[in-house]
């Protein structure tokens, strides 16, 4: 089992994928989303908001339900940023867990 400190840190980079995106992915993705990421293994839970094109962590909870909940074990969260896991394998044999409406998946799909 990774570290929480290991998985905060990768958290951290995959969420600021979101806000380092070139400017026609960027056209595609919402004006405004809230997104939890959780490694249920550890009890870690971050979120952050998508807002006209910029990606803010937030250090409290949202004030309302996310749009976007991503849900991954540590072990799993590593290894897909190592490389040693493609995302779309981890999505597809549900080590990583995506919820969100069909709108956000094909949009989030560009991009991660």
């Amino acid at each position: 089992m990774a570290s929480i400190d290991q998985v905060e840190e990768v958290l951290i980079q995959l969420l600021s994928r979101l806000g380092d995106v070139d400017d026609t992915t960027r056209a595609m993705l919402p004006s405004r989303r809230t997104i939890e990421a959780s490694c249920p293994d550890l009890d870690l839970v971050r979120h952050a908001e998508w807002r006209r094109g910029d990606l803010h962590l937030l250090d409290d909870m949202p004030p309302r339900r996310p749009d976007i909940r991503i849900s991954v074990h540590s072990d799993d969260l590593m290894a897909i940023a190592n490389g040693e896991l493609p995302f779309s394998r981890a999505l597809a044999s549900n080590r990583l867990r995506l919820d969100a409406s069909m709108a956000d998946l094909i949009r989030l799909r560009a991009v991660l």
